[in-house]
């Protein structure tokens, strides 16, 4: 697309709330790129991404997480949320580590998804869980319960 159609855009069609974690970037633009979402997405990048919206340290998280996706979507009118969060994010440390990750992290972003999709008409929201499998980082889709 070239920079002059870019900038007339007035939408795009998704938000991507990840973890602001240096070390896991790569594999997130590589899971974008194969979405097809390159130029194509806002971005909000947040220590444990989802945790602001389901289990904050403090409320103010939770008010300003939703606050930014709010004015987003105002702004974007996207339709998809995809929520990214990892294993071994030590923004969980004081609730989760070693083997108990997963199922936290599974349940926060399932939860997150419900309250994103509850809040903003028309918007679906994806849960994701970037992990180590096969020795190599991979975005997984976290299934409904």
């Amino acid at each position: 697309m070239a920079d002059e159609q870019l900038l007339a855009r007035g939408a795009c069609s998704a938000l991507v709330i990840t973890c602001s974690d240096f070390r896991f970037k790569s594999v997130e633009r590589a899971f974008l790129e194969a979405a097809t979402l390159v130029d194509d997405y806002d971005l909000i990048a947040r220590p444990g991404a989802a945790r602001s919206l389901v289990a904050p340290r403090e409320d103010a998280a939770r008010d300003s997480m939703l606050a930014e996706i709010q004015m987003l979507w105002q702004l974007h009118r996207f339709e998809r949320v995809l929520l990214l969060n990892h294993m071994s994010c030590r923004a969980y440390d004081d609730l989760a580590t070693g083997d108990a990750q997963r199922p936290v992290h599974e349940a926060h972003l399932r939860a997150a998804a419900v309250e994103v999709e509850c809040r903003f008409d028309g918007v679906a929201a994806e849960p994701y869980l970037i992990a180590m499998a096969d020795g190599a980082l991979r975005v997984e889709r976290v299934a409904a319960e």
